[in-house]
């Protein structure tokens, strides 16, 4: 077996069990497996929030430093897919549900360890690495990161970056806009005010001024995505509608604020209606689930998502980890240039609530994510792999002389 499949072992077996928000204990006992397979201990920690949810951890080592490496194990759901979901290769590629998003991550962490494992490489302190529940949807693993490892000295999560270090990613803002209009009789020519027309155009409103470019510090300018998702409204093709809600996600910037953000919003509606005296806009934060469902205040999904809110992350560019890296990547022939994901990942609990040196790298391509037919490059994956086979006993050893 060379060390390309030896390597790709790993990615086959995670894809090979589907892992959907919510349903992962089987993908996680095969990961647990994994990580026995290269010399790791494996524990269990419950997570708070989720009844039954629990990430599954491998330990090597001991003491300072600490290095956390994480990945969730969850994906979107796989219906409307066109390639196999539990994994088919095809040419340099390898298709299914998670593969970019982010198995291959995973596996090539598990696969870097395996290496350095078989090389008898000495590593100093210890390096802990943790699959995570729940991502996608509730993000209650990675809330437990943060609570398990505040002490830890660095954090990387193998979100898909496309092989590129992002010291950055934006954070993720979900909101409602419900536009109140008057109800008529649609025979009737200008009867009403149509509340769906008026969420239309304060949505689009709110579109064209916000997709805006944004100077990120260490990254240079970057555009904001942010656009609607799931609009209801109307009662009947006979009825002016009189209510419309349009549910929308932002992403937004280190130094912005949420709050800062639907205050704008709201602005913009205001605006945007200002001529239509029977048209009301309101913009508040609210996340949907998968079904549709809007998660109800007290509960763990609407704390995680609109109380306490998902936030951007921005890591110093001269600290210890992110050197490791890009110094990895360079050896490895890899671009080291600094970058931002375009996303959210959930280290940033453990980054923001702890002040943990945090970054993001992994061989899967954002773009592919959750789409019908998501795959990994397998050159990337395997670019990954060197990668962190360079960079984790490059950070933990050198950190370790500094101490």
């Amino acid at each position: 077996m060379t060390e390309r499949s030896r390597s790709e072992h790993f990615l086959e077996r995670l894809v090979g069990v589907a892992s959907v928000s919510g349903q992962e204990a089987a993908c996680l006992q095969v990961c647990e497996g994994l990580m026995r397979e290269v010399g790791l201990a494996t524990r269990r920690r419950s997570c708070p929030g989720v009844e039954g949810a629990f990430n599954v951890e491998g330990v090597a080592g001991a003491g300072r430093p600490k290095l956390v490496l994480t990945g969730h194990i969850d994906t979107v759901p796989v219906e409307g897919m066109t390639v196999n979901h539990l994994g088919e290769r095809r040419g340099g590629r390898y298709y299914g549900r998670g593969t970019s998003d982010m198995k291959g991550g995973l596996a090539a962490m598990l696969a870097a360890l395996d290496r350095l494992r078989r090389a008898g490489t000495r590593l100093d302190g210890q390096v802990v690495v943790v699959a995570t529940v729940y991502e996608e949807t509730l993000k209650c693993g990675g809330y437990q990161v943060a609570l398990d490892h505040r002490d830890a000295d660095a954090v990387v999560c193998s979100e898909p970056t496309d092989c590129r270090v992002a010291i950055g990613a934006t954070g993720n803002l979900p909101v409602r806009l419900d536009v109140t209009g008057k109800a008529g009789h649609t025979s009737i020519p200008g009867s009403g005010r149509n509340a769906i027309l008026g969420a239309l155009l304060a949505a689009r409103a709110i579109v064209d001024e916000m997709a805006e470019t944004v100077e990120v510090p260490h990254l240079g300018p970057r555009r904001r995505a942010l656009g609607p998702g799931v609009i209801r409204g109307g009662l009947s093709q006979t009825v002016v509608p009189d209510r419309c809600t349009v549910w929308m996600e932002a992403r937004y910037f280190p130094g912005e604020t949420a709050e800062g953000l639907i205050a704008r919003m709201n602005d913009i509606c205001a605006r945007a209606l200002a001529g239509q005296p029977d048209l009301k806009a309101t913009v508040r934060g609210e996340r949907l689930d998968f079904e549709g469902h809007a998660y109800p205040p007290g509960s763990w999904g609407h704390f995680i998502c609109v109380e306490r809110g998902l936030k951007p992350l921005l890591t110093d560019p001269d600290t210890a980890i992110v050197r490791a890296f890009r110094e990895a990547v360079v050896a490895e022939g890899g671009d080291p240039r600094p970058e931002l994901m375009y996303g959210w990942g959930d280290i940033e609990f453990l980054a923001t609530d702890h002040k943990v040196p945090a970054l993001y790298f992994g061989p899967g391509d954002v773009k592919a994510a959750h789409t019908a037919d998501e795959y990994i490059d397998l050159d990337r994956y395997d670019l990954a792999v060197r990668v962190y086979e360079r960079a984790v006993p490059g950070f933990l050893n050198s950190a370790a002389r500094r101490a």
